[in-house]
């Protein structure tokens, strides 16, 4: 039962991802050729989940639950930026120690 959940959740989540990534749009954002070829792979990896789910060749185990909560919580991100993955792969906040330096 835990497991078909599982299921479920894992197709809601690519199917998510695939389109939100499907429908950006760049408004003036850089083309990057390198995450947009990224983009390109993260969605053919989420369609190919949706077609395997819906198969029924892909059935998610009890014990993949963390699988499940690492897809959620990039399928989140993705949504957050508004599909932008460049903001996604990005650390703006990372210190680099200047203040300790001075």
């Amino acid at each position: 039962m835990i497991s078909i959940a599982l299921t479920h959740i894992t197709l809601a989540l690519a199917a998510s991802l695939f389109f939100r990534l499907f429908t950006y749009r760049r408004d003036g954002a850089r083309f990057r050729r390198g995450v947009s070829l990224l983009a390109t792979l993260i969605m053919g990896c989420a369609g190919a989940v949706m077609l395997y789910v819906m198969q029924g060749k892909l059935v998610v185990p009890v014990y993949a639950w963390p699988l499940v909560v690492l897809i959620a919580v990039f399928t989140a991100s993705v949504m957050r930026c508004g599909g932008n993955l460049s903001s996604v792969l990005r650390n703006p906040t990372a210190w680099d120690g200047r203040e300790r330096r001075e």
